[in-house]
């Protein structure tokens, strides 16, 4: 079975604009919790740095801990899991329990040299955004 013209030409028109970009790899540490979640991350290179993004809902900038080393990011945090502010005793009914908590790992490893003393994070909305200048 093939596919029809107009996908096929969209499929190509998206391998040449990825071309040349190379998807970091990621992985988590084995020292990480094997019950642990992933926080889900973009990783973009840009001309002199690395931007990354990482999706951590309900967690402050101290409870991450974010390094850098030369070629690798390392990201790590605990969400507490979110709980209603009734007793135990007025809970009736559980309905949904969706959302990951517990401790967290991520390593990025990077393709280019990092500076990581430049190494800036902003967060905002749940996301943190991690820039990591490359090396000359």
């Amino acid at each position: 079975m093939s596919l029809p013209e107009p996908i096929v030409t969209a499929f190509s028109s998206v391998e040449r604009e990825w071309d040349g970009i190379t998807i970091l790899q990621t992985h988590t540490s084995s020292l990480a919790l094997a019950a642990g979640w992933r926080p889900a991350v973009n990783a973009y290179r840009c001309a002199d740095q690395f931007v990354i993004f990482v999706d951590a809902a309900g967690l402050s900038r101290k409870a991450m801990d974010i390094r850098a080393e030369p070629h690798r990011l390392i990201i790590r945090g605990t969400r507490p899991p979110p709980e209603p502010n009734c007793r135990p005793s007025e809970l009736n009914q559980l309905l949904a329990l969706e959302i990951d908590h517990g401790s967290f790992e991520r390593v990025l490893d990077l393709p280019q040299e990092v500076d990581p003393a430049q190494m800036t994070v902003d967060h905002r909305d749940g996301i943190f955004r991690i820039q990591l200048p490359l090396l000359a």
